[in-house]
């Protein structure tokens, strides 16, 4: 019992943001308009409009525009295409770490004076939440967590404005759990042994949990987003609710989505939140519980070590990241349709990934399961053995079996990896010019100009090049970053 009383003593200095009456009213006043912009694009959705609710070409597209503006390795297009590799790095690093638990480093957004806006490597970030609030079919929830977004992209505005925040010290915190449909979708397609369908970039095989914080710069306007993502199945939303009222909040009430519109002034580090939920799961669950995870008795819980291990770990991924951006500039360059981007960039990523697991049992689970890893491990050791055109055909085979990351359904999405060990494969990599190590894919969704489907892709972190095997077109691009 002393030990128990001793776990309800903390006093990290929580306060809702909404308790503010100021910050109260005119939160209230983004989230109506917030809402009216989703009702008026809800009645041009019903008129035939299309729109999209992952549009993973925009950045894209605002590159190429600023090459068209001012030139070429402009420092205004370097700037936007440098935003283009960390969304890159972020979806690699979040994929990578998919099945476990991983923290993300603050990113600056700089304030502009004359918008009263933030900015995120050129790009608006109230333009990217306002952007975002779009229907989506079948799903309240997933609407409602866009509005919120919008909402919390101006509260810092908000707050600062009042003076209702101690610069240096109080962070805005949120906590976006896994939408409840996500969860019900996935168990109801893991129970009829069919593909899981699009989550929209969630993980509810364990009812994955962002919490970030918002914090501001003592030495400027600007502020800094930090994030950290652990698996929900024991931090449950009641654990976090108990977590939330032990310090102090009134949250008992709210459902997921409502705790997600609950942003919270806090003054503790993200990682001595993540300690307090650990602590309360595993009072909880009567176990041991660590970045969201059961772990031995005897296992170390040091948060800030898992800190910099993260670090470590994603400093490896911008290699990749930066082919993954040439790759997504090289679909706006084409005017991919974007309700098909998402599902192409996503395999994209997958064979790259796969590629990172043969390396390593564990980290081929992280990022898929447990059927892959072995797959991958075979894989590895019949190309260790020389026996490429089995290894590839299995690969082929492993690529089709291992989960997607959210938009991905059944099929190819528009690519397919290229048998660079057979002499075709052989024959495609030289007119295509690729190089030892280089990512080869056919395309199948993409037309030359010649108006065929035939063309073969070889993407590096500087180049990409094209071949068309019907008219035997060759075109190579250099990066946006080689041009500077």
């Amino acid at each position: 019992m002393a030990v128990a009383a001793e776990m309800h003593t903390y006093e990290p200095d929580y306060r809702l943001v909404d308790a503010i009456p100021e910050a109260y009213q005119q939160r209230q006043a983004v989230r109506v308009q917030a809402e009216a912009v989703l009702e008026e694009r809800r009645d041009r959705m019903t008129a035939g409009e299309v729109m999209v609710s992952v549009d993973v070409l925009s950045t894209a597209h605002r590159v190429l525009a600023a090459g068209r503006w001012y030139g070429q390795g402009s420092p205004q297009q370097i700037e936007l295409f440098e935003g283009l590799k960390l969304d890159s790095h972020r979806a690699l690093a979040e994929w990578y770490r998919k099945n476990t638990a991983e923290y993300f480093p603050p990113e600056r957004h700089t304030f502009d004076d004359a918008t009263r806006d933030f900015y995120s490597n050129g790009l608006s970030t109230g333009r990217m939440t306002e952007n975002g609030i779009v229907p989506i079919p079948d799903s309240p929830e997933d609407e409602a967590r866009r509005v919120n977004e919008h909402v919390e992209e101006r509260t810092p505005q908000i707050l600062r404005s009042l003076g209702c925040v101690a610069i240096g010290t109080d962070k805005i915190r949120t906590v976006s759990e896994c939408t409840d449909k996500a969860i019900v979708d996935y168990n109801d397609d893991v129970a009829a042994k069919r593909p899981a369908r699009s989550s929209g970039g969630q993980v509810p095989k364990i009812a994955k949990l962002m919490i970030r914080d918002m914090g501001f710069d003592a030495d400027s306007s600007d502020r800094f987003q930090e994030q950290v993502a652990i698996s929900g199945l024991l931090v449950t939303h009641e654990i976090i609710q108990k977590t939330l009222e032990r310090a102090g909040l009134a949250v008992a009430h709210m459902d997921k989505t409502e705790l997600h519109a609950a942003q919270i002034l806090a003054r503790d580090d993200l990682m001595d939140f993540i300690r307090r939920l650990d602590t309360v799961a595993s009072e909880e669950w009567c176990t041991s519980v660590f970045m969201g995870e059961q772990v031995s008795q005897d296992h170390p819980k040091n948060y800030e070590t898992f800190r910099q291990e993260a670090l470590r770990r994603q400093e490896g991924l911008w290699d990749i990241a930066e082919t993954v951006a040439q790759f997504v500039l090289d679909l706006a360059r084409d005017n991919v349709d974007r309700r098909a981007a998402p599902a192409m960039v996503e395999k994209f990523i997958k064979l790259q990934l796969l590629e990172l697991g043969k390396e390593s049992t564990e980290i081929a689970e992280h990022m898929f399961d447990r059927e892959t890893a072995q797959g991958l491990q075979e894989v590895a050791r019949l190309e260790s053995i020389g026996k490429q055109e089995l290894a590839f055909e299995l690969m082929r085979l492993v690529t089709e079996a291992a989960p997607n990351d959210g938009y991905c359904g059944a099929g190819s999405c528009g690519l397919e990896a290229v048998n660079v060990y057979s002499e075709s494969g052989q024959a495609l990599a030289k007119k295509v010019g690729a190089a030892p190590g280089d990512i080869v894919v056919r395309d199948t969704e993409r037309r030359c100009r010649c108006g065929k489907k035939a063309i073969v892709y070889s993407y590096t972190t500087t180049r990409v090049n094209k071949y068309c095997t019907a008219c035997t077109a060759f075109e190579s691009k250099v990066s946006v970053a080689a041009t500077a």
